[in-house]
């Protein structure tokens, strides 16, 4: 394609961000060429944008959560993932990750994290000096190098297809978490993934579905996602308070399932002491290395005959996932169109990534969700 495209890069684990241009290229076989219409901004952008992972090395061009509409196609790419003809012009998510699907790892194990022919997944690949280079979605265009990139087309407008790739990881948490019809379920943290956890486990059959977190933005939306209740932590701070108020609005001393989505390592130590006796705590904030807690096994697990369940990513069922919060987006009945708070261009992407590791407000509005939108 003669034309090339601004890519927002990360350039030392400071977080220093700077525009680059990269020629946009034609498409080889099995691949395509997407130009960008939004691209969600994950904790774990932030977190990665001051060296807290340490497979990511800098330059590094960022962005999984990944909307836009095909540009170019390359030979074979005639339909997406659910065999639907696609064409120039047709909008898609798309997923970040692509194993072989073939090996042992893949196939025995069901581990395709661990597959030895994995690519590097779309905003993880580092550094950006050598090509393809525009295997991120903080760009104008993503090529999508990985010849059989999972993507399906919809209608859904880009501020909902968005969150395509967060709903999928809340899956992973809720079928981690056990959630079936009848349970109850503290979702702990209220950005993106934790909203989704609360679709999740309605969509699941969750009976009772309670959040905690902040701001207050979040929470009103969560309760507006499904949450029968919310408990803020800043309005209550000491952690016992908290725990009360949780109980109180579970009308039971736990839950059957806490999803921990803060990120925070003491608040998964909060999280284990709201899990009900004989329960599960699915922890999947904690993506990246924020250190270490105190843990009893003996008080803190086996005593209370609880699960702790290492969430990561969509999991070894990560496609299936991508295509079941395909399926929960476009059947609609929560205001999805809300979680996307704050559109932001390239040229902020340093900023936007700043507010969100902070938690501090952006444009004088709490962040729910923050997308980049190269058009902006």
């Amino acid at each position: 394609m003669s034309t090339a495209a601004r890519a927002a890069i990360v350039v030392d684990a400071a977080g220093a961000v700077e525009i680059r241009s990269y020629a946009v290229p034609e498409p080889g076989p099995g691949e395509f060429v997407l130009k960008l219409e939004l691209c969600g901004v994950c904790g774990t952008d932030a977190h990665i944008s001051r060296g807290r992972l340490a497979s990511v090395t800098f330059p590094a061009l960022l962005g999984h959560e990944i909307v836009g509409t095909l540009a170019a196609l390359g030979e074979g790419v005639t339909a997406d993932h659910g065999g639907r003809p696609v064409a120039v012009g047709d909008r898609v998510g798309v997923f970040p990750a692509l194993s072989c699907g073939r090996c042992y790892q893949c196939q025995v194990r069901r581990r395709p994290a661990n597959c030895p022919d994995r690519r590097p997944s779309y905003g993880f690949k580092s550094p950006v000096t050598t090509p393809p280079h525009l295997t991120g979605g903080f760009a104008e265009y993503l090529h999508a190098a990985n010849a059989g990139t999972v993507f399906y087309r919809t209608d859904l407008p880009p501020e909902v297809a968005v969150l395509q790739e967060p709903m999928s990881v809340a899956l992973h948490g809720i079928e981690r978490g056990s959630v079936g019809v009848g349970s109850t379920v503290v979702v702990q943290g209220v950005g993106a993934i934790g909203l989704m956890a609360v679709v999740a486990a309605r969509a699941a059959g969750a009976h009772r579905v309670v959040a905690v977190g902040a701001p207050a933005a979040r929470l009103e939306l969560a309760a507006a996602l499904g949450a029968d209740a919310t408990v803020s932590i800043h309005d209550l701070t000491g952690v016992a308070e908290r725990r009360s108020a949780v109980f109180d609005a579970l009308g039971s001393p736990g839950a059957d399932c806490v999803i921990g989505a803060s990120g925070s390592p003491e608040a998964f130590m909060e999280a284990i002491g709201l899990v009900a006796d004989g329960g599960v705590l699915a922890e999947l904030g904690n993506f990246t290395d924020r250190g270490t807690v105190p843990f009893n096994p003996f008080s803190d697990l086996l005593k209370r005959d609880i699960t702790i369940a290492g969430v990561y990513g969509a999991g070894p069922d990560m496609l299936r996932r991508y295509h079941q919060a395909l399926l929960i987006l476009e059947r609609g009945g929560w205001p999805y169109d809300r979680v996307v708070s704050h559109r932001v261009p390239l040229e902020r992407v340093g900023e936007a990534l700043a507010a969100l590791g902070g938690g501090s407000p952006l444009d004088g509005r709490e962040i729910v969700k923050l997308a980049i939108d190269p058009t902006a």
